[in-house]
């Protein structure tokens, strides 16, 4: 199905024509079904009904469509929500949108929407926000300008009778522009969106060559439409992606290209290429272990000398930022002087840098490998005056002659060295930069999205390209849908479902530390990175019903106290925490892009929301009323203790009585360092905070109206369990008890300290580390923590002494202040006291003996955070420069968290300040 069905109460309510491709019919019609498109399952609907009033015709259109497993505009919820002015209204506050809080300080503006467009240029972005919170088409937003800002003072829906007849052309228009022409029905076809933005000084592919394509398409039966970098949600319309804008980790166009992966959509370029093309050491590294021909070449690092590189390849050479693109992060360095100066400043924000003889050419060659097979060559002649092909100046960029080259004519040596080298990298489209050398060509680097300008790298073998390219979406699709050409689309309820299974598991009961589970706790944030309440709709999604909890084979997903937070578990102890990993990072890549299909949304890491106002959050009020209601009495959620505290929990078997006092006891002696290597909440209500673990700061006396509760958060010394109820448990139910009404929290819940017992399921959790930056480092965190407690339980059952627990407690402080530059007693780690990284050292060598080898590499992990610095410091490191500008460090800590909420789901460590590209287990 091609065209979006457009229902009317009239035909003649569009005031016009139809716009091509777009199939209007009648509610009456679209009920009765008559034809079977109207029936298709994945079909757009938008529903104009003159009235949408609850059980009226147009009411049972968007209910029907819904059935019909069919995408509509507007929902049943989002025409009942709309009905309420206070749900309207709560719903644009909660997704960060500005209200007005005063509507007699101006005059009051309004702007029609039409599906999520407005004419007026000063509100198209927020239009587009509020249709994403309301998708309704037709929408009016009322308006006033306080503070230099538009704020809303309320969202209402209009009709088509309500509509002039230049608004009904406008929106004639949007209509049209919901779809391309459908292909031809004589043929196998496809519709290919391709992201484009012409203004995009970096883009590979000028709109003429768009255009060519889109035509070479056309007599195949394919459908070519451009989107732009706002129509992330319109990727699932489509059946494949090409991407032709600015490539990386940082672009939007990444977020593209994982939202076409999610959806099982054949994209150009993927995020594994774009990935690997980014980094010259993975190239260099790759293409050194095949053996494939390259200048002489050597990695430099902070300890490199000038001599040392003249000595191994030569002067002058070539001096490369591992991300530089564009001849931008490249230079040729013909002394010393210049060596220091870039190297220098160029490795503070990379631990490694390449260099590279310089082999003086008049030309390069560039030869465009598709699928491992060349696409397309020429030579690329060095700008005018210049040793690039590229020559920028302040004023602009030059570039030499492209000289493009018939494929069946080019180089034999050269086109086979460039596409074994792009092999090595995948089989998407890639842009291979050689030289011919006295000894054969060799490989400059491979690069991603490679440039195709029609007239000149077309100019020798034309429509051959693009129908090449249309070839290769065609094999991608069919091995998606053997036979057929099928619509990919949102994952269906099934797929989102599937069980995620463990390979191996223990049944119980199982001895100490036999086992570990995980807990992790994240946010739900909309495009922004401002916090939404989406929980309860993936709890909805993946439980198939209304619910506070789902679960999904050996992973279950349930809310938090408040209803932007959401927690991923294992729903039973794993053995191994490279497969606790496995099943824990796919519910985390299924749920974000569930959420970023749906929703717009998308999960973050970190102890703590970087910039959330807790007196804004919401309880969640699904389940648990009672419980979350008395604390809500008892104690001040609406602070960052409460609403705005993200942790992992590693719970690991209690054994038997004897174990369980050694491993409590060992909790003790390390849960006072662990903030140094697992804190990442180093920012708060939109400042840099004084400390490094923000997050454990605002725990400590979170709940001070019940001291006993938290204790001295480090957990006490026991002799036996009967010992810990006695003089622990039972306090701390006394106290409560005295407290009115406070019955509904007479649970093990309430033990509040860094590690606590857990007798309805036989655990001790540990409870003090913040969330990292995806789920490899919180294992890694994990096996720390296994290892680490079970090298101290078995010192402590052997006699080892205790320290003065006072000691213990003012080590949690020190460390949660200083991180890991803290000094500290830590008398049963170092004697005499000095480095908390010294203490961890003792520490990780221990582990790494009771730890399994297929674990070892997430010690190595937490070795280098150890050598680094925490989650927390190397951010504070990015961000503190701009500490004193409001606006400035609000800008750029959104670019580091988005690049965290990258991590999360790529299930990768983050490669930012100081820490290099660990891999893990």
């Amino acid at each position: 199905m091609n065209e979006p069905v457009v229902v009317v109460s009239r035909m003649e309510d569009l005031g016009g024509p139809a716009p091509a491709h777009v199939h209007v019919v009648t509610a009456e019609a679209y009920l009765a079904a008559r034809e079977p498109r109207l029936r298709a399952a994945g079909t757009r609907v938008v529903n104009l009904s003159r009235t949408t009033r609850y059980l009226s015709r147009g009411y049972y259109v968007s209910l029907v469509a819904d059935a019909r497993g069919q995408t509509v505009e507007p929902g049943v919820d989002a025409l009942r929500g709309l009905l309420d002015p206070d749900v309207r209204v709560r719903a644009l506050h909660e997704a960060q949108l500005p209200v007005a809080s005063d509507a007699e300080r101006a005059p009051e503006e309004r702007a029609l929407v039409l599906l999520g467009r407005t004419q007026d240029p000063r509100f198209r972005t927020l239009a587009r926000r509020v249709h994403e919170v309301w998708p309704h088409p037709l929408l009016m937003l009322h308006l006033v300008r306080e503070q230099r800002v538009w704020r809303l003072l309320d969202v209402r829906t209009v009709t088509l009778s309500d509509l002039s007849p230049d608004d009904l052309g406008r929106l004639r228009q949007a209509l049209a522009a919901q779809r391309t022409a459908p292909a031809s029905p004589a043929t196998s076809g496809f519709r290919l969106a391709v992201l484009f933005d012409p203004d995009d000084p970096h883009r590979p592919s000028d709109a003429p060559t768009i255009d060519r394509l889109a035509r070479v398409a056309a007599r195949q039966g394919v459908s070519v439409q451009r989107i732009g970098p706002e129509d992330l949600g319109r990727v699932g319309e489509f059946d494949a992606l090409w991407i032709r804008t600015l490539t990386g980790t940082q672009e939007p166009s990444f977020r593209f290209a994982r939202r076409a992966e999610a959806l099982g959509m054949p994209v150009l370029d993927d995020t594994r290429s774009i990935l690997r093309c980014g980094s010259k050491v993975w190239l260099h590294e790759q293409l050194s272990r095949h053996g494939v021909a390259m200048p002489t070449t050597v990695l430099v690092d902070p300890s490199t000398r000038y001599e040392d590189v003249v000595a191994a390849i030569g002067t002058p050479f070539v001096l490369k930022r591992p991300d530089g693109s564009f001849s931008k992060g490249v230079v040729r360095i013909d002394g010393a002087p210049g060596f220091g100066l870039h190297a220098t400043a160029w490795l503070r924000a990379s631990p490694l840098l390449v260099a590279q003889a310089w082999m003086p050419t008049a030309f390069d060659w560039r030869v465009t490998v598709l699928d491992g097979r060349p696409l397309f060559v020429c030579r690329y002649h060095m700008a005018r005056g210049h040793w690039q092909i590229a020559k920028s100046t302040a004023a602009r960029t030059t570039f030499g002659k492209v000289e493009a080259v018939p494929r069946a004519e080019a180089d034999a040596d050269v086109v086979e060295v460039a596409c074994r080298a792009a092999r090595l990298i995948g089989d998407g489209l890639y842009g291979v930069d050689l030289k011919d050398g006295p000894s054969g060509p060799v490989i400059l680097e491979v690069n991603d999205n490679p440039n195709l300008d029609t007239g000149y790298d077309d100019a020798a073998d034309g429509g051959v390209i693009y129908e090449d390219l249309i070839a290769w979406y065609r094999r991608r699709l069919a091995r998606l849908a053997p036979g057929a050409v099928a619509p990919v689309r949102r994952p269906p309820a099934e797929a989102l479902r599937a069980p995620i299974r463990a390979r191996t598991a223990l049944s119980p009961p199982w001895g100490a530390f036999e086992v570990v589970g995980l807990e992790i706790e994240v946010a739900v944030v909309d495009r922004n990175l401002d916090p939404v309440p989406r929980v309860e709709d993936v709890l909805r999604a993946f439980a198939g019903r209304p619910a506070s909890d789902a679960v999904l084979g050996d992973v279950g997903l349930s809310n938090e106290i408040v209803d932007h937070v959401l927690e991923f578990k294992t729903l039973r102890p794993l053995p191994s925490l490279v497969e606790t990993e496995s099943v824990l990072a796919e519910a985390i890549r299924r749920v974000g892009a569930w959420l970023e299909e749906a929703h717009g949304a998308r999960l973050l890491p970190t102890g703590m929301h970087p910039w959330l106002d807790p007196a804004q959050t919401r309880l969640w009020a699904r389940s648990g009323r009672r419980v979350y209601d008395t604390y809500a009495r008892l104690f001040d959620l609406k602070q960052h203790g409460w609403a705005n505290v993200q942790a992992v929990h590693v719970n690991l078997p209690m054994g038997s009585d004897t174990e369980a006092v050694a491993l409590m006891n060992a909790a003790a002696l390390l849960v006072p360092y662990l903030p140094a290597i697992s804190a990442s909440s180093p920012m708060a209500g939109g400042a840099l905070l004084d400390q490094v673990d923000g997050r454990l700061d605002a725990l400590i006396g979170h709940q001070a109206r019940l001291p006993e509760s938290t204790g001295a958060m480090v957990p006490e010394y026991v002799t036996s369990l009967g010992q810990w109820r006695r003089d622990v448990i039972q306090p701390m139910y006394a106290a409560l008890d005295r407290l009115p009404d406070a019955g509904a929290l007479r649970h093990e819940f309430l033990n509040a300290r860094a590690a606590v017992f857990k007798p309805s399921r036989r655990a001790l959790e540990v409870r003090i580390l913040d969330v990292q930056e995806c789920v490899r480092m919180d294992c890694a965190v994990a096996a720390f923590v296994r290892g680490g407690l079970r090298w101290l339980a078995t010192a402590v059952q052997e006699g080892m002494p205790l320290p003065p627990h006072a000691a213990l407690v003012r080590d949690l402080h020190r460390v949660r202040r200083a991180g890991t530059a803290a000094e500290v007693e830590a008398p049963h780690l170092i004697p005499g006291g000095g480095s908390v990284r010294d203490a961890l050292r003792v520490v990780l060598d221990g582990a790494r003996a009771e730890t399994p080898t297929d674990e070892q590499g997430y010690l190595d992990l937490v070795e280098a955070v150890i050598e680094r610095g925490s989650l927390s410091e190397r951010i504070a490191t990015f961000l503190r420069p701009h500490a004193q500008e409001p606006a400035a460090l609000r800008r750029a800590a959104r670019r580091v968290y988005e690049d965290l909420a990258t991590c999360l789901v790529d299930d990768r460590p983050w490669a930012g300040r100081d820490l290099p590209r660990i891999t893990g287990p």
